[in-house]
């Protein structure tokens, strides 16, 4: 017995451990503890944020303010990638036709959440809003109402699709002058 004694103490002076008790402090805790870099060398880890894809269910009854915004469920949910037109702006053609093009952009993105599932990316959030990235049987929204000029492209990802909208005249590009400007003037200039 007193050999083994004796054979554990030179394995640990071998190793570099200080004989003697062994210390109650534990090893792993799930408190917050208090580390000393000047004392204390423990290495770090980085941890890589796991996204989960955020799955929306809008009721029926979801509330589309303009054509990149609605709520549900007491959350604003804002399209990233897209630009809303004003729900009461009008368009007008170089014909002299005129079109409630603000209302038909606001209905356009009603149609394309309410009742759907949606899959989105939450890009940032703040408060009770998220501003999100989303898609609907695999179409991308904000996609989708730029290419049918319901909103304007926000990001550069998006501006070859409303190149596209403005040769065809959809939507809000039906009006000259915002063909002309490559954008829609507010509506207190008009």
């Amino acid at each position: 017995m007193i050999f083994a004694l004796l054979l554990a103490v030179a394995a640990a002076h071998a190793t570099g451990l200080e004989p003697g008790p062994v210390s109650d402090d534990p090893i792993w805790t799930d408190k917050p503890v208090r580390i000393d870099r000047t004392t204390q060398a423990y290495e770090r880890l980085a941890v890589e944020p796991v996204l989960v894809p955020l799955r929306l269910h809008p009721t029926t009854r979801a509330t589309a303010f303009d054509s990149a915004s609605f709520a549900d469920r007491g959350r604003l949910y804002v399209l990233t990638d897209a630009v809303p037109v004003d729900p009461k702006r009008f368009c007008r053609d170089t014909d002299g036709s005129v079109a409630v093009c603000g209302q038909k952009a606001r209905i356009a993105l009603k149609r394309l959440v309410a009742g759907k599932g949606l899959s989105c990316k939450e890009d940032i959030r703040f408060a009770g809003v998220s501003f999100v990235t989303c898609s609907a049987g695999g179409r991308d929204l904000a996609e989708t109402l730029v290419a049918s000029g319901a909103a304007s492209a926000a990001t550069p990802r998006l501006v070859r699709v409303q190149e596209d909208a403005m040769q065809r005249k959809a939507g809000i590009w039906m009006d000259a002058e915002c063909r002309a400007r490559g954008r829609c003037p507010s509506a207190g200039r008009r």
